[in-house]
Order: structure tokens, then sequence, then C-alpha cells
């Protein structure tokens, strides 16, 4: 074998050669040396010959050589072969083993291997692959323990004809096991970086006196230095609520294995004491300890935009996350809000127009935050602007912002906020964060004031390049943290009556008329807007149906089937007219069923199955559509799948439930 690769080596070397002759033979007879030009290139044409010969002669060697050691007559190959420095066979077209050497019988273990089919004895070498390859061979096998790369050819016998070929698969056997242990223990022994923090430190502090604070930040520091003693780790103490750790990359499997099962030990705390107590781990892995440490900050920044009581593992392609199963705790403190709100002012005297923009499909909540923030806007002096994508779910909403004199060219289209924006115009982004679902994506490059204002738990898609962000996943509602902010800019508070008929009905909808994810600031946040006139009764009329409506909703909660214990999923047969938020409502509907904790309806769209879904709280439908590149909120998610056919959709569901149900189970 060394003399065919010594001969690959030598018609490369005849190759150069020839181009070398053949381009200064042809720079002579430009130049006028005919005879020198002449006989380069005659030279060229010798070695070109001699190339072919050669290499002709090279291949008839090796196939005799081949067939040599298939042929095994005795005496023939024992010492020219079997004293070869690797593990080698001979296999026919249906691996079966025609011969070998004396290193792959002590690779295998055995001195009778003819005849024997060559998957039967090492299962971890695919034959099916080896005969897909294009001539050469180049693939791995595993056997007792040790770690295999194999290469070969597929090589036509020298006698076989045209009519029937037959074939040889020559195969050798490099041990790779000493290496691959190797680079096993350098990925092990590579550094991971978490940082961990204490979800509502300063809540501990308000509301625990002394005594207590200081025993149950010695219980969490007890906890936490016990997690980090598993991995033999090192850990530091950076902050009053945050902590820096140091481990091998092996451990890492053991603690995702375990769910970081210091998150539940540290829950357990709060549970004793009545309060809310949890932690939010952000793990950097797969780079440089400078890179870990800067993955470890995002993966942290995902855990508390996600709600907290979570770990996240973030590599340099993707996000992990595992726990989050606590709600939201909303926080009692408003100096958030209030900075925000300030700053929010700033942005907006500072601006010659600000633009608002919620998601695609508007939904109350969105077109409601809009509407109520546009009315400090006009207090502040500058023009308003909301960009509408059309969406029968707010439509009645909608023909009353037309029919109102103030507001005249308020609501835009996508393509006129296009021409009108500038680089300093004030974009306010509202109910979402993910790029992909904005109706108008470009809007954000073409300034430099961005303001992004949401509730929903952070997935890995986000907006970037935001200048000034209020982002709060315990939060009800885009239209509750909008009040909250319109109470510190608004001084004067002159809202109109219509302004706060919208930001309430966002709220009403979002916490399914305040019973769901609602907590003592939703209420203050109604009771504020209840002062400027609002007639509830009245707002009921945007929440009605049409017959048809009701029948189709119907339909779907009588052929929803159960899954585990209290997961109703139904789908729609076909586009019913304003599907999407009847399947909304449905999934709604389903969740005032008894023993219902969360619903799932899907329905076709233009280019997909979508669904909608939702829970009580005790199941995060937000994890479960992410699994097919949804998102959303713990109580309140959709995504839109990839699949079209309703039975392909139908299983991609069930088998996301399924997932959840099992790594959350409780054991």
């Amino acid at each position: 074998m060394k003399k065919r690769y010594g001969a690959n080596a030598e018609i490369i070397g005849i190759s150069i050669a020839i181009t070398v002759l053949v381009i200064m033979g042809g720079y002579s007879l430009y130049d006028g040396s005919l005879v020198q030009g002449w006989a380069q290139i005659g030279a060229s044409v010798f070695l070109a010959v001699y190339a072919f010969v050669y290499n002709s002669r090279s291949k008839k060697s090796f196939s005799e050589y081949v067939k040599m050691v298939t042929s095994r007559k005795e005496g023939m190959s024992s010492d020219a072969i079997s004293k070869f420095p690797l593990p080698m066979a001979v296999l026919q077209i249906n691996g079966q083993i025609s011969w070998y050497n004396d290193l792959f019988s002590e690779m295998l273990g055995s001195n009778d291997l003819y005849n024997i089919v060559i998957s039967d004895v090492m299962p971890d070498l695919k034959w099916s692959e080896i005969l897909k390859s294009n001539g050469s061979i180049y693939t791995y096998a595993g056997y007792k323990g040790h770690k295999y790369n194999v290469v070969g050819d597929i090589i036509k016998s020298a006698d076989s004809t045209s009519e029937k070929p037959e074939y040889t698969v020559l195969l050798y056997f490099i041990d790779k096991t000493e290496i691959e242990t190797l680079r096993k223990r350098y990925d092990e022994d590579k550094i991971d970086m978490a940082i961990i923090s204490i979800d509502n430190y300063e809540e501990l502090i308000q509301k625990m006196d002394d005594s207590q604070f200081q025993q149950t930040m010695a219980a969490i520091n007890k906890y936490i230095s016990a997690w980090v003693q598993e991995s033999k780790g090192v850990i530091k103490k950076t902050e009053r609520d945050r902590y820096i750790v140091l481990f091998e990359h092996k451990w890492l499997k053991e603690y995702i294995q375990k769910k970081f099962d210091v998150l539940a030990k540290v829950r357990g705390i709060g549970e004793e004491t009545k309060m809310p107590i949890s932690l939010s781990i952000g793990v950097g892995v797969g780079g440089s300890i400078l890179e870990n440490e800067e993955f470890a900050r995002g993966a942290l920044d995902m855990a508390l935009g996600r709600g907290g009581d979570q770990a996240a593992v973030k590599d340099p392609t993707q996000y992990n996350f595992y726990g989050g199963i606590t709600k939201d705790y909303e926080k009692s403190t408003r100096v958030k809000t209030r900075a925000f709100a300030l700053a929010f002012k700033d942005f907006v005297e500072n601006s010659d127009k600000v633009i608002f923009m919620g998601h695609a499909n508007a939904d109350y909540d969105s077109f409601g935050s809009a509407v109520g923030l546009q009315g400090a806007v006009r207090a502040l002096g500058k023009k308003p602007y909301i960009v509408m994508d059309p969406s029968p779910a707010v439509a009645e909403l909608e023909a009353e912002v037309r029919e109102i004199e103030a507001y005249d060219s308020m609501l835009i289209t996508p393509d006129e906020a296009e021409e009108i924006i500038t680089m300093n115009t004030l974009l306010v982004i509202l109910d979402t964060h993910r790029p992909s679902m904005l109706p108008a994506p470009g809007l954000v490059e073409k300034t430099t004031k961005v303001v992004l204002i949401d509730h929903h738990r952070k997935s890995t898609e986000f907006l970037t390049n935001i200048s000034l962000m209020y982002h709060e996943p315990y939060a009800s509602s885009t239209c509750e943290m909008a009040t909250e902010i319109l109470q510190y800019i608004d001084e004067a508070k002159k809202m109109s009556t219509f302004e706060a008929k919208a930001l309430y009905v966002g709220m009403v909808i979002d916490t399914k008329n305040f019973t769901v994810k609602t907590g003592v600031r939703t209420f203050e946040a109604a009771s504020y807007l209840r002062r400027f006139g609002i007639n509830t009764s009245e707002t009921r009329h945007l929440f009605n149906i049409s017959m048809e409506d009701y029948i189709h909703r119907a339909e779907l909660i009588k052929s929803a089937k159960m899954m585990y214990d209290g997961i109703l999923v139904s789908q729609a047969a076909e586009a019913y007219p304003n599907i999407r938020v009847m399947a909304s409502q449905t999934a709604d509907e389903m969740l005032n069923l008894a023993g219902i904790k969360a619903a799932f309806v899907l329905y076709p769209s233009e280019g997909g199955i979508c669904v909608s879904a939702r829970s009580l709280g005790d199941i995060n439908v937000q994890e479960i559509t992410e699994m097919f590149g949804g998102g959303g909120h713990s109580t309140v998610a959709g995504a839109k799948l990839s699949e079209k056919q309703p039975q392909q959709a139908m299983e991609t569901v069930e088998n996301a439930i399924k997932k959840y149900m099992e790594e959350n189970r409780k054991d």
C-alpha cells in the first residue's frame, strides 16, 4: 500500500512538472526561441505519456495485489501483508471477511473470522454506510471500549468483467482510543462559569426583620456552598445577592441530570418562611474563561427575563433552560418604574416624533397600551403614531379610535411608518421582544432610539440595540405597566376616558377578568384607571362574539381530547372566519372546565398551523410552545408550526406536552 500512495505522490509531482514545462515552452515560443520552446513542449509530452503508462501499471499492480490477498493462497501473503502495522481486513461486498492480518485477529480476539459478516462481530461498523462511500472510505467504529478510525477503498477486482463486475472492500483500523480519551479529558477539564443571583433580595430586606433575614441568608448560603462543593468548584460572593462559581465542565452533566436541585432547595426556604425566595443561575460553557463569563451573564439575564427561579446554560450557539416552575411574584417596589418613566419622558421630549408598534395580529394589550401612552406623548407636545397591523381582535376598538378627531392620522400602516421615521424618531415596541413578531421589523434599524415595554417571559430571540427597556415578566399585562408609567409622566392627570378604557380592556383580557396572574399592583392600576370615568359595563360589548363563533367554539371544546391529567388539546378542522381570536377564546374557555390546568387549540393559518395555549399557572405553556418555535408567557403562549398536515401538527404538540410532563414530573 505504501507503494500505491508513493505512486500517487509521484504522479502529482510529474503533473506539476508538465505544467511548468508547457508554460515555459509557450513563453519561449512567444519570445522567439523556437528550438528551446519546442524542446520544452516535447519534454512535457514525454512526461505525460510516462505518467499515463506508470499510472496504468500502478493500478494493475494494485488490482493484482488485492486479487492475491483475496485468493488466500497459502504462503503468498503471509510475509507481505500479515505483518502490516495496522489491523487490516479484506471483505466481500456482502460484508463477509475474506482475509485479515494478525493485528485484526488480535483486535477482535479471534483466530477464526473467515466468512463471518463483520457487522455481526462489530455492530458499531455500519456496513450500509460503507457501501454508500464513493470509492474512499472514512468512518468510525467502536469495539470493546476502543475507538477506531476506519479507512479503506472499494476496489473492482482485476478479473471481473464489465457485465458482472466484482468488488472487494479493503479496510484499515486506526486505534484512536488514547487520542479520544485525551480529547474527552480536555473537554471535561475545561472551566465553566456560573453566576448565581438571589431573586427578590430587596423584598427580603424590606419584609423581614434583621434576625429572620440573617437566618434566611445563612440557609441560602449553605445550600449554594453545598451545591458548589459537589463539583469541587470555587465560589466567590461578588455582591450582596450575587455569586460567581467556577467548576470543571464534567460536572455540568450531573447538575443537569439533577435539574439544578439547588433551585428546589432554596425555593423550599421560601415555602417555610411564606416568602418568595428563589435563585436564578446563568452558566457559560464552551469558550475561554473570558467568553464563558460573557455567556454566563447573558444566560443570567435570560433566566431573570423569564421570571427567575431557573438555570440557563449558554454555549456559543444556543441556550438551554432548567427549572422555572415557580409562578412570577410581583415586586412591591416601584423604584424601577419611576426611573423608567423619567427616562422615557426625556426620550420623548428629545425626539422629533414617537411611533408605537405592537406585535403583528394586534390584541387589546398591545393596542390598548399604545393608545394609553400616546396621550402622554401628545401632552408633551410631540406627534404620536401607532403602526396598525390589521387584526379582527381589535377591530371595534380601532374603529372607535378612527372616529375621534384628536386621533386623526394617528393610525398608520407599516409602509407609512417606513416613510416618516428618521434617526431622531423614538420607536416604542410594545407587548413583544421578538423581532419576528413585529409587523415592520425594519423600523428598528432606521432609528437610534428604541424603547421596549413588555411583560412576556424572555425568549432566545430578542431585539438588539435597545436604548431603554422596561421588561417585567411578573406584570399581568403591558397595559398594567403602561398605566404605572403614566402615573409618573402625566403629572397633571389629564388622561382621557377613552385612553383609560383602552388600558383597562387590555388588562381585563390578559388577566381573564382579573382571575389569572393578578397581583396587588394590577388592582391598583385598575383602580387608578377607574378614576377617569370608565363605565366597565360598556366595555363588555368588546368581548361579545357572534352566534356562529359561539357554535364553533362549542364544537372545538366538544372534540377536545384529554392528555395526562388536566391538559386538553383540540384542533379546528377548517379555518373559520376570525379563527385566531376564536381559538384563543376557546383555550380560555377550556380552563373553566373542572380539573383542567392547561389547554391547547390548533387551527389552520396561512403557511402552516398555529397553536393557542393557555394555563392556570401550574403548567408553563411557554416552555411547551418553545419546543416547536413558539413563546409567550407561562400562562398565555402561542406558536406557528411549520407542519402543514393536521396529524403531523397534532403529533408535534402532543410530543412536546409529553416531554414537558416527563421532565417536570414529581418523583
